[in-house]
Formats: structure tokens, C-alpha cells, sequence
């Protein structure tokens, strides 16, 4: 071992030791270990391993017989130790990384031994309890860099089987042994750093803090978390906790102006936590001091350490140099940091080894720095002093090097727009300012930050609204019902496309927008899973399974289903999906819907029938649910509605129309005997018709495979009936005369002629001839189109073209009704979803679509009567 220079032995060094450290010789006087040691101070130059320390306390324990007597063992090992290691340094002045070393080395030491010690005290009931418990360090110990008198920054975990109970006694048990009062202190345990400070619960789970820092982290706790480590208890439960919260701690899509927080935390703690004659003493938070070194290497770290795996260490001197490797600093300022860093860690420990107090004032007494510069193998306090300042100097330019860059330029909170063609600008206005982050909310830098980023791509989204209002107004009600603003904000500003599609979303649906407010957390689920794929009712009943308990069976298929209707409400915004495959799916939803009430119901002896869109496999949004019962069980029927219907706290699943049962009223169910004796005999011509579109969905197998056959006779009969297509032209022809407002032709899409039902009853009034048993109007047009393709792509274009404008009308009102807005942005908006320029173009190009399926109808209803 090299003595420093002026001292000829280890006992001379010893010697000059204790003249420069009045703590260590107080200590010296009431320690025993110390005592017995100094006999042979060479022997105090040795560098211990914990190996060593471990065999010098199993010898110190085996001779203390309780738990209280080996924690006073602990402590009186423990402040031995540190004045060695003290001793070490001042005699042989090894390098300021190795000194750290040394002291994290005990710290961990006796931070494991301590818990040893508190569980051996815990209560009888807690044994066992606390196996997963683990302690984890921050700051200084976490970075594997404490110095001679840093206090330890701690987080205690509970396992993911233990009883957060005893883990919490564990952990205060441990804290008072380790930070106890009245001169008896070990280490100074500040547990701050832990969600909500001194305000949080003691011990954290992988949950709480997963849920915390996503909903309300801030900057500087994503620096402290890059400093984090395991340093006693169960490896398991801390790798889990790193492992979980490595997204937060290196951030994707981090800007550098987010570091603004950093700045302005080292700015505070310049201006406000220092007195101005301190400043040119402090060598921590002072100008170009330690702080200076850090924080700029931490906000590198932030930036880079997401696409930069080698920046993902918690040891400041390697994150330098990686930097530098990476060309991210200059080879001038990685010496600079380096430098610097050293310089104040080796000033910082003997300034703390003198009196064994936490202090990072350099003395102003000229003696007392006379006597710290000696200690540090200086000539003269003024050689220290102008270290001192050439020594802030250097990191301070580094410093402004790099914070020039990163620091924030002032941004102002967004300014309200009149260029967007608002309809009530008053409620806009309102909308827009409760987006802001106030008193109201948890507010932070990082919200703050976020909502400022957030602002202009918000702003340019609703510029290119038709209806923005709408747009606001719901994003505005979805991010107060969100609650987490500062996560909300973040992701939408990593991800702008997901903040494009919470505006379309908002400005296109009325009727779905509340059910996403009340369940914010769905957008989430819903654009996190497989957009790009339509699910099947096998998929569907794959996802969902009917629990068993009613009161749960009835609001979790609601949860489920408001679910399944923002995926594919979302998919057809984002164009993924023609609206034939939409229609089916949610078709798909309504069949797997039928399936789980039918189970819900006990498994009668009874099946769903479904016609209309049900059957046709295209519903839309809002759509009834036109449905038969086959069988028998009215009970069994009548609780299956109720699943369907019922009123809750996520509203029904569905509305079902019974009314095209057997003269529209009485049972439910009716008996598939009975059924083709009434289709048989006394069904109207129109009630045929309707079977055209007849599909069993689910129940029993029986009535499934008997239906069809029971009613399939007086079908095919009614087809090729010479009178069928006069009577279908003339209840068509009531339709357009009845059901089409005055004045209102070229609006109502549906009933007009050439609308939806012309194409409809085109296709029927074919199949039904040719006897083609086919539910689905656009599977009877393509048979259709095999010996009159003309006529048949002019109703498939009319199909197309009719079930896109109600798509998006009941994806937007979800209710009925069969006009085309009549004028203003409503019309806008639906004909630029519809591919139109205007309304205007839109409604000229319906006019234009009409009269082509009515081309269209006549020739098909034409040559069908001409063979009658």
C-alpha cells in the first residue's frame, strides 16, 4: 500500500488522520472494534472484501445471544468500518471510484445484514409472510457510488404473495434499527423518492408503482428510477419491478424539451436553497458543482436510452463514457464531466469525514480550508480554492453546452382559434380551456408539458373537421373522465395517430362517443388489440365466456359488447374494412349475443330465428334485431330477452322486434309445428317475403333443423305464383307513396324509388323465383349476375352505395330513420365520409344512384311478371 506523500508509516498517517478528523477520534473513544484495530494500523490499509466482512460478523454475532444485542454489534462493526475506510482514504488517496466502492460495498452489507436481523424480531404471525420483500436503492447507493456520509434512498417492495401488513412492520422495523435516534444512527434512510413522498404508503407493489408513475410520474423521478438497483431482499420481485417499469424510465419519443424540468429543478435549488454567500462554497447544488454534472448526463440518458442500450446503467462515470463513445458529448466534455465529477466526490468525502456530518460547504474559515487541502495532498488552501473555481468553470460550460440545447424555449399555452368555423364558439371555447391542466387536476411539469406538445396537433385535427364541435366536445369529455392526464397526454403526443383517431371518432358518433366516456379505458384495450382482422362469432365466443353468477353475466357481455362495437367502430374510420365485412361483424356480435342469452336462459328447448338485417347479415349501428322464436319455453324465452334488453349501467345490448311473428302478438315462442301451419295457411304474401332473409343464429338443434323445412313449402309456392311479383309491386309502390315524406324524394335513401328497399326487393322477388334459398341480398345479387350482369351490378352499386350512407348515419345518431340530413354540417360531414365533395355532390349523386337501381328494378320485376 503507496502512503501519501509525508507520511513515512501507516501509525504517522494514523496519526495525522485523527488531527484531521476530531469525528473519527471522538468515535475512537467509545468503540471497541476501533480500539482493539488501531494496534496495527498498517492492518487498517487493507482492503476488505465482503467475504472478509462476512467472516468478521458471523465471529461478532456468535457472541451476541439476542437480536437486540447483534443490532448493537451491527452498529458499533458498522462505524468502525467507516472510520477504516475513512483512514484509507485520507492515507492513501486512491481514486475517487474506488472509494465509493468501498463505502457502497458496507452500506449493502449492512443493509442486508439489518434485515437479516428485523426478520429474525418479526412476530410469529409474520413469519413466512414476507419472503418476495426487497429493498431498492436510488440515488447514490443506487448508482453504486455512495459517499463516506450519504444518507440511503430507499423503496421497499412487497412481494406479489405477501402480506403487505407484515411487509410494512418488516420495513419500519428496519428503518428504525438502521436510522435510529438519540446518537445510535447507522445510515440516514430517506425514503422520499417513493410514490407521494412522505405522504405514500411505506412499502410499494409492482402495481402501485406501475399505476403511479404512468398516471403522474414526473421527469426527475424518471432520473432517479435510472439510478435505481436491488440491494438486499428477493431478486425476483425487483427484477419484475424493473423489468415493468422499464418503458417508463427510458422513454420512447421523450423530446428534449421535456427536460425543462430538470433545468428548472437545478435552477430552484441555485436561487432558492442556497444563500448568496454560499453560493461559490456549495459543491453540490452551487454553480457548475456536482448537480452540474449529473443532471445533464441523466437528461442524455432520458433522450437516448430507448434506442441506446448501452446508456442503460445506472453508473454516472460509464453512462459518460458511453456518451462520448456514441458521439453524443465531445471528447473535451467527457473529460470536462469525468473530471469534475472525481473532483467534487473526493472534495465531497473529506469534507464529511472531518467532523462525521453531511455538509457540502467548503469551509470559509482560511485555517479550516488550509487543513482540507493538506488532507487532499494540496500545498495551501488558496491552491484548493482556485481549483475550486476553475473546477466550476469547466462543468458549468459543459453544463450550459448542454442545457443550451435541452432546456425549453417558453411555451405558451395554446391561444384559442377563431379560424375553425366553431357553431357555438362560446362552448368550444369552454371545451378548449378545461383540456388545460389547472388547480382542478393533477397537475405537473410533465402534464404541463405534454398538453403544450399535445395543443397544435389537437388543433390542426379539428381544423380538418367538418363538425368540430362535436370533435372537441367529446375528446374534451373523454379526457376528464380519463383522469390521468399526464399519461393520457404523453401517449397521445408519442402517438399523434391515436389522437387523429379520438377526433374523428368523437366528431362521427354521437351515439357510441358517451359509452367511451364512461369506459375511457376501452379506447386503450380496443386499439392495443388485432384492428386489421374481423372476428367471427367463434372468435367472439372464444373472447367471452357467460359466468355463472346472473348480476356479473349481465354487465360484463355489456362491458364486452361496448367493447366489440369501438373496434369495429374504429375500424371502419381507419378504412380497414368494407362496410359488408363491418355489417358482419357486428351481425357476428348480435349472433354471438343470441348465443349467450340462449345459454343465459338455462339451454331450452327454443331457437333464434333471424330475419330482416339480422338474418341478412348486415346491420348497422342501432340496428332492432328482427327476430322469431321456434320452439317452446316462454319462460326460457322471456330471460333471455332480459339479457338482451335489459337497462344498465352500460345500457342494453340490443333492441328486438318480435313483431313478424304469427299475427304479431301473443307468446314468444311458437312451436315450429305451429309455424308452418300459419306460413302454410294464413301468412299475407309480404310475411312470406320476409323469410327470404330467414337464418337460424343459435339455440337448440331441434328447432333449428326443423324451422326451414316447416316453412320452405308455401315459400317456394308464393315464388312461383303468377300473382307474387304484382302483389310485391304493389306493396313497394305503398311504400314509396306512404313511407316517403312529401317533398323529402331525393332524401329518403331507403323508401325512395331506387333506394335501399328497391335493390332489396329486386333481389327477393329473383330469388324467390328461382327458388334460391339465400339470406344475404349481396350473395343473391352475385347469382343474379350470372345471367343478367348488367342489371345485377347496377343493384350491387345501389347496395354499396345505400348501405354506406346508412352506415354512417347510424354509426353517427344510432337510431332509425330514412332521410339523408337535410342541409348544414350534419350533410357535410356524412358526404365526406361518403367520398363526396359537398352535400350538394352527395345528394346529387343519390339522385344519380336512384334512378339506376330503379332502371334496374323495373327490368328485374319486369321480366318476372312478363314470365308469370
Amino acid at each position: 500500500m503507496n502512503l501519501r506523500s509525508g507520511c513515512r508509516s501507516a501509525g504517522e498517517a494514523w496519526e495525522k488522520f485523527l488531527e484531521f478528523s476530531p469525528g473519527s477520534r471522538e468515535i475512537l473513544t467509545t468503540n471497541e472494534n476501533l480500539t482493539a484495530s488501531i494496534r496495527n494500523p498498517a492492518a487498517l490499509l487493507e482492503v476488505r472484501s465482503i467475504g472478509k466482512y462476512r467472516i468478521e460478523w458471523t465471529e461478532l454475532s456468535a457472541r451476541a445471544d439476542a437480536p437486540s444485542r447483534r443490532l448493537a454489534a451491527l452498529r458499533e462493526w458498522q462505524r468502525a468500518e467507516l472510520v477504516r475506510l475513512a483512514f484509507n482514504d485520507f492515507a492513501t488517496l486512491p481514486p475517487a471510484a474506488d472509494s465509493s466502492t468501498r463505502y457502497t460495498a458496507l452500506a449493502e452489507f449492512v443493509l442486508g445484514t439489518a434485515l437479516t436481523l428485523a426478520r429474525e424480531k418479526a412476530p410469529d404471525a409474520d413469519q413466512g409472510q414476507t419472503q418476495g420483500f426487497s429493498i431498492l436503492a436510488l440515488g447514490k447507493l443506487g448508482a453504486a457510488d455512495l459517499n463516506f456520509f450519504s444518507d440511503i434512498d430507499l423503496i421497499f417492495l412487497a412481494g406479489a404473495g405477501d402480506d403487505e401488513d407484515a411487509c410494512t412492520r418488516l420495513a419500519r422495523a428496519l428503518v428504525t434499527d438502521l436510522d435510529a435516534k438519540g446518537g445510535e444512527l447507522v445510515y440516514r434512510v430517506d425514503l422520499r423518492l417513493r410514490p407521494e413522498g412522505d405522504r405514500g404508503p411505506l412499502v410499494c407493489t409492482q402495481k402501485s408503482l406501475e399505476d403511479f408513475y404512468s398516471a403522474y410520474g414526473e421527469i426527475w423521478e424518471r432520473c432517479a428510477w435510472i439510478r435505481g438497483r436491488r440491494v438486499a431482499g428477493d431478486q425476483e420481485t425487483a427484477y419484475e419491478v424493473f423489468q415493468s417499469l422499464q418503458g417508463f424510465v427510458y422513454p420512447r419519443g421523450l423530446t428534449p424539451s421535456a427536460l425543462g424540468e430538470l433545468f428548472e429543478q437545478k435552477s430552484r435549488a441555485e436561487d432558492e436553497l442556497i444563500s448568496v454567500g454560499d453560493k461559490e462554497r456549495e459543491i453540490k447544488r452551487g454553480r457548475g458543482g456536482l448537480r452540474e454534472v449529473e443532471f445533464p448526463v441523466l437528461g442524455l440518458q432520458l433522450l437516448h436510452g430507448a434506442a441506446q442500450p448501452t446508456l442503460q446503467t445506472h453508473d454516472l462515470r460509464k453512462a459518460i463514457r458511453n456518451l462520448k463513445i456514441l458521439g453524443i458529448l465531445q471528447a473535451e466534455e467527457e473529460q470536462v464531466l469525468l473530471g469534475g465529477y472525481d473532483f467534487w466526490r473526493r472534495l465531497e468525502d473529506f469534507l464529511q469525514m472531518r467532523q462525521i456530518r453531511q455538509t457540502h460547504l467548503v469551509p470559509a474559515d482560511p485555517a479550516e480550508i488550509d487543513s482540507l487541502a493538506r488532507a487532499l495532498g494540496k500545498k495551501s488552501g488558496a491552491v484548493l480554492e482556485k481549483e475550486i473555481g476553475e473546477c466550476r468553470d469547466r462543468v458549468r460550460k459543459v453544463y450550459e453546452s448542454i442545457f443550451g440545447e435541452l432546456k425549453p424555449k417558453t411555451v405558451a399555452v395554446g391561444s384559442w382559434t377563431s379560424k375553425i368555423p366553431w357553431r357555438d364558439p362560446e362552448a368550444a371555447l369552454c371545451a378548449w380551456q378545461g383540456l388545460a391542466p389547472s388547480g382542478d387536476v393533477h397537475s405537473t411539469a410533465r402534464t404541463r408539458e405534454n398538453f403544450h406538445r399535445m395543443q397544435p396537433v389537437l388543433e390542426r385535427r379539428l381544423a380538418e373537421c367538418v363538425r368540430p364541435d362535436l370533435a372537441l366536445a367529446g375528446f374534451a369529455n373523454f379526457v376528464q373522465s380519463y383522469g390521468a392526464r399526464s399519461l393520457l397526454y404523453e401517449s397521445l403526443c408519442v402517438s399523434p395517430k391515436a389522437l387523429d383517431l379520438l377526433v374523428r371518432f368523437f366528431e362521427s358518433s354521437r351515439f357510441l362517443g358517451p359509452s367511451l366516456v364512461a369506459r375511457p379505458e376501452l379506447f386503450e384495450e380496443v386499439t392495443q388489440s388485432d384492428l386489421d382482422t374481423p372476428r367471427t362469432v367463434a372468435a367472439l365466443r372464444k373472447a367471452w365466456k357467460l359466468p355463472k353468477d346472473p348480476e356479473e353475466a349481465l354487465d360484463d357481455v355489456r362491458g364486452f359488447v361496448r367493447g366489440e362495437e369501438l373496434r369495429i367502430a374504429l375500424r371502419g374510420l381507419l378504412g380497414l374494412a368494407e362496410i359488408s365485412v363491418l355489417q358482419a361483424e357486428l351481425t357476428a356480435l348480435a349472433d354471438a349475443c343470441l348465443g349467450w342469452a340462449w345459454e343465459f336462459a338455462g339451454k331450452g328447448k327454443w331457437a333464434w330465428i333471424g330475419l330482416g338485417k339480422l338474418g341478412g347479415n348486415a346491420l348497422s349501428f342501432g340496428s332492432d334485431l328482427d327476430l322469431l322464436v321456434a320452439g317452446e319455453g316462454e319462460e326460457s324465452v322471456q330471460k333471455a330477452v332480459k339479457f338482451l334488453t335489459e337497462e344498465r349501467a352500460s345500457g342494453a345490448l340490443f333492441k328486438v322486434d318480435f313483431r313478424l311473428r304469427p299475427y304479431a302478438e301473443g307468446a314468444l315462442a311458437v312451436p315450429v309445428k305451429r309455424y308452418g301451419e300459419y306460413y302454410g295457411k294464413e301468412a299475407q304474401a309480404w310475411e312470406v317475403q320476409t323469410l327470404c332473409r330467414a337464418r337460424a343464429m343459435a339455440g337448440a338443434k331441434e328447432p333449428i333443423a326443423k324451422f326451414w323445412p316447416a316453412v320452405e313449402p308455401r315459400w317456394r309456392q308464393l315464388g312461383s305464383d303468377p300473382k307474387f311479383v304484382e302483389e310485391m309491386l304493389a306493396m313497394r309502390e305503398r311504400i314509396a307513396t306512404e313511407r316517403v315524406p312529401k317533398g323529402e324524394e331525393d332524401r329518403a335513401y331507403k323508401t325512395c324509388r331506387g333506394g335501399l328497399i328497391d335493390v332489396e326487393f329486386a333481389a327477393q322477388a329473383w330469388q324467390m323465383r328461382q327458388g334460391l334459398v339465400e339470406p344475404e341480398t349481396g350473395e343473391v345479387l352475385k347469382k343474379m349476375a350470372k345471367t343478367d350482369r348488367t342489371v345485377a351490378q347496377a343493384l350491387q352499386a345501389g347496395l354499396k352505395f345505400w348501405s354506406m350512407v346508412e352506415w354512417w348515419l347510424r354509426l353517427d345518431e344510432g337510431r332509425g330513420g330514412s332521410l339523408l340530413p337535410k342541409s348544414g354540417l350534419d350533410r357535410e360531414w356524412l358526404a365526406k365520409k361518403c367520398g363526396a365533395p359537398d352535400g350538394p355532390a352527395l345528394l346529387k349523386a343519390g339522385s344519380e344512384m336512384a334512378g339506376e337501381v330503379r332502371g334496374a328494378y323495373d327490368q328485374v320485376t319486369e321480366k318476372l311478371a312478363a314470365k308469370s
